[in-house]
């Protein structure tokens, strides 16, 4: 095969707690990522050398900048006498810098299908190594559609769920700098006793409500201290009947947790007609949902 088309997801994080600072610069943390079908659209086809990137975003970079260049830069370092060429289109749909890690998942998706065009043969653990080297969320996306992310995000415990629920999704319409969110956290006012594995078990007992009540995000008083607008958003969803609303990640997109589609549906029509971009997601239960069979063996 020459070519090959597939799906990146978005993620959410269902809490996400901060532990303290490292000595390599980055937070300690621990969370509990899940996969939603909002997706971008990746076309890999194989050229006999040179890397081309193209996308349907202007302003997306298409050079050594761009994560989905990096991973195949990576593959053809590590590999130079078993890699080719490739080109690459993306269509992105997540929007950048809204906290839902889509070109995290561009890279692991680039990773997955070029170790199957180019023929490499890597089993999935050596590409979840690599894939560390491009990003604290990058691992995630090549390992399990739920999982429990701790260290920088890398450390991760799959999370053996089959559960459908519904996720509205709101994107302001503009990002927030991860780094400046981080930046300006102040440790010493997160929740010490927030437990992700309490998440998880409300989470696979299908107790929503408990699982919403329980959501924390140690970023969100940086975020909200900044944009209200934001704040008032969480707020709106709580009111239209979604059983918990979080942040995602560093924001700027927030979202909020529903067991009945009807309901969310509802609170979608609520809340079109504003200057916000708005999804509605499903939980992502297999990876075979966004990947050919072929690509996953």
């Amino acid at each position: 095969m020459t070519a090959i088309a597939f799906k990146t997801p978005a993620k959410v994080n269902l809490g996400l707690h901060m532990l303290g600072k490292r000595e390599d610069g980055f937070h300690e943390l621990e969370t509990l990522f899940q996969m939603v079908n909002w997706c971008d659209e990746i076309k890999i086809e194989c050229l006999a050398d040179g890397l081309e990137l193209t996308c349907n975003q202007p302003d997306i970079p298409t050079d050594e900048g761009n994560l989905v260049i990096k991973a195949a830069r990576l593959l053809q370092t590590r590999f130079p006498d078993r890699c080719k060429g490739a080109r690459i289109h993306l269509k992105k749909n997540i929007p950048h810098g809204a906290g839902l890690g889509g070109g995290s998942g561009n890279a692991a998706g680039v990773l997955l299908g070029l170790n199957f065009l180019w023929d490499l043969e890597l089993k999935r653990e050596e590409l979840i190594l690599m894939a560390s080297e491009l990003g604290s969320d990058v691992p995630f996306f090549l390992l399990s559609p739920c999982a429990i992310g701790r260290g920088r995000g890398e450390i991760l415990e799959p999370v053996d769920s089959s559960l459908k629920f519904y996720i509205l999704m709101v994107y302001p319409g503009f990002p927030v700098s991860t780094a400046w969110v981080y930046g300006n956290l102040n440790l010493k006012l997160t929740k010490q006793e927030n437990n992700i594995s309490i998440l998880k078990n409300f989470l696979l007992r299908s107790e929503f409500a408990q699982l919403g009540a329980a959501w924390t995000n140690d970023l969100e008083p940086v975020v909200f201290q900044e944009y209200p607008e934001i704040f008032a958003i969480k707020k709106q969803f709580l009111a239209f009947g979604a059983k918990g609303a979080l942040l995602s990640g560093s924001g700027s997109t927030v979202f909020g947790l529903f067991d009945n589609l009807e309901t969310a549906k509802t609170a979608y029509t609520r809340l079109e007609g504003g200057k916000f971009r708005l999804f509605l997601a499903e939980s992502i239960v297999s990876l075979s949902e966004l990947y050919p069979e072929e690509m996953l063996r």
